[in-house]
């Protein structure tokens, strides 16, 4: 199978069908990964806590020539500092107390595959520089030998934090974040890629009423609303996890807002600019009624186009915080865009 072949679309279907959405930076993220898959240069993916950076590594996996070999994932956060060393780079019999057998590090278990680091930006610094002779030498030193140990390893590192800062605060070392952003992608969090959200969300639906055995079939326009008006801090995880949730606890077909409790119904930072920036001004009505023929409907279109206009003004075009501006779902106000400009 040659995957430089393939088109995008098919190799999407192919190798990243849990990523779904058409926004256009995650689509410039999935080309890249498309681009790059078949080296073995190391990827950076950050981006916000949720916002799928393993899925992103997986596809990167599965288009790669190493996929018939294993992807190990390790989460550098979740490891204590004392037994991360030998988490990844394994140990000898009797290295320590307690050392009873040999462990085979993670890195040895990705020989020829693909090792995800997940939460690099959490990773001690006495243990970055063991990571950056890894990188460099393409060896590693179980802990309590003195021997070294050949690895094919294509890495695949991510995070949610700002490495560039770390490294100017010295908390990261500059080689080291080199080494691993020699492609850098970067994923944008859910609430910039509103109009991907129902979408998203109508595949959680499918995947978990498959293995819940529940008999969902969708959202009633209430959920919908309410889905997109929300401001989705966790993001695609917290999106996955709140519908597998109300799937598994509902007793209709068909989704309702109050199968689906959020926090908030509206965007806390939205809301935010809306109180500081003051009320909002309404239009007034003195030329619409010049007009002696005094027709209501078109008077109130005029008026209401008004108030898209100056609530698009005020936040600088983006469509979502001016839907919450005037208290409507985003959906709702790209709708009546549309519908003026016909």
């Amino acid at each position: 199978m040659d995957v430089n072949q393939l088109d995008f679309a098919t190799w999407r279907t192919q190798f990243a069908p849990e990523i779904v959405g058409d926004d256009p930076q995650i689509l410039d993220a999935l080309e890249t990964v498309r681009q790059v898959a078949a080296t073995d240069c190391n990827i950076l993916i950050t981006g916000e806590t949720g916002t799928g950076k393993e899925l992103f590594a997986r596809a990167a996996h599965r288009a790669s020539p190493r996929r018939n070999r294993a992807l190990i994932s390790v989460n550098c956060a979740a490891i204590p500092e004392t037994l991360l060393e030998t988490e990844l780079f394994g140990h000898i019999k009797g290295a320590f107390t307690g050392a009873t057998n040999a462990r085979t590090g993670r890195f040895m278990s990705a020989h020829e595959g693909t090792i995800f680091l997940d939460e690099i930006g959490d990773l001690p610094l006495a243990a970055q520089a063991k990571l950056l002779r890894v990188i460099e030498e393409r060896v590693v030193s179980p802990v309590g030998s003195d021997g070294e140990v050949a690895v094919d390893v294509r890495i695949i590192a991510a995070t949610h934090r700002n490495l560039a800062e770390m490294v100017e605060q010295g908390k990261f070392r500059a080689d080291l974040y080199f080494r691993l952003a020699v492609v850098p992608i970067h994923l944008p969090p859910l609430r910039e890629r509103a109009d991907d959200i129902l979408a998203i969300a109508g595949l959680c639906i499918e995947r978990a009423r498959g293995r819940l055995g529940r008999q969902v079939e969708g959202m009633d326009a209430s959920a919908r609303a309410a889905l997109c008006a929300y401001n989705w801090p966790g993001n695609v995880r917290e999106l996955s996890h709140l519908i597998e949730r109300a799937v598994l606890l509902a007793r209709k077909p068909v989704l309702s807002q109050s199968d689906i409790p959020l926090p908030a119904t509206r965007p806390p930072r939205f809301a935010r600019a809306a109180e500081e920036s003051g009320p909002f001004p309404l239009p007034t009505l003195t030329h619409e009624l010049a007009d002696a023929s005094l027709d209501l409907r078109s008077a109130l279109e005029s008026l209401e186009r008004k108030l898209i206009d100056r609530a698009l003004q005020r936040a600088g075009g983006n469509r979502t915080e001016a839907a919450a501006l005037l208290g409507l779902n985003r959906t709702t106000l790209v709708e009546k865009l549309r519908k003026y400009a016909a």
